[in-house]
């Protein structure tokens, strides 16, 4: 747990036992960690411990109800860099505590090409171009791209030229449940399939069950409500 490391970080001496390991499912008023030492220095850590305990604890929660819901289809929930500055890595890793994952956490971890990406370079058929390059340049790079890389699609067209051009993985960005279901049905034999825009706890059901492989969802991250979580004092053990 972060918030125990925070009480030790304030006063080494500080005596801290965590009744719960990171992930585990927790009762309404269960007491999680014990802490005994000086006071005052139980109260200098108090609030940034919370902090952390119910920031990370309700981005975990969300993402295990997600999990939950996908979990007869096999679904993979992903979460998206849209992270709070400086938490990132703490935040993933709240969200593979509740059985979600990353595709990436930083830029150099994996390209994935974008919307904006795409135009700059003048949609597929500039991509396409650009790959041509790459391949008579430098032909261990192309064909890692392809078998690493991830291209953003907006529209079913767009998922077709990326197939023939041979990308692996293909985001589908901001797609109806029908319109995944169609590139499912066409496509997700060949290719590995992930969408993402517009995704919450009342249609993620329904976007699992068109096959898709794997779902990403900014809003556990950045959207995600903060569990309660307090700090009480038992001065009949003082």
């Amino acid at each position: 747990l972060v918030a125990a490391e925070v009480f030790r970080a304030v006063d080494s001496s500080l005596t801290v036992s965590k009744s719960v390991r990171d992930g585990d499912s927790v009762a309404k008023m269960q007491r999680v960690v014990d802490v005994q030492g000086n006071a005052a220095s139980i109260l200098k850590a108090e609030r940034t411990a919370l902090n952390f305990l119910c920031h990370l604890s309700g981005i975990a929660t969300h993402t295990h109800l997600f999990v939950e819901a996908v979990r007869p289809w096999g679904t993979v929930i992903l979460c998206t860099r849209k992270t709070t500055p400086g938490l990132r890595r703490l935040e993933v890793e709240a969200v593979r505590h509740g059985g979600g994952d990353a595709y990436r956490t930083n830029l150099s971890d994996a390209i994935l090409l974008k919307d904006n990406h795409t135009g700059i370079l003048g949609g597929m058929p500039g991509i396409h171009k650009k790959l041509a390059d790459i391949m008579k340049k430098r032909p261990s790079d192309y064909d890692e791209l392809l078998r690493k890389g991830k291209i953003e699609a907006s529209s079913l067209e767009d998922v077709e030229a990326a197939v023939e051009m041979g990308w692996g993985q293909i985001l589908l960005d901001n797609f109806s449940p029908a319109e995944v279901a169609e590139a499912v049905h066409k496509w997700g034999k060949r290719v590995f399939l992930e969408m993402s825009g517009g995704v919450n706890l009342d249609n993620v059901r329904q976007y699992a069950a068109t096959g898709v492989h794997a779902i990403s969802i900014g809003a556990i991250t950045h959207s995600s409500k903060a569990m309660d979580f307090s700090l009480e004092v038992d001065w009949r053990h003082s």
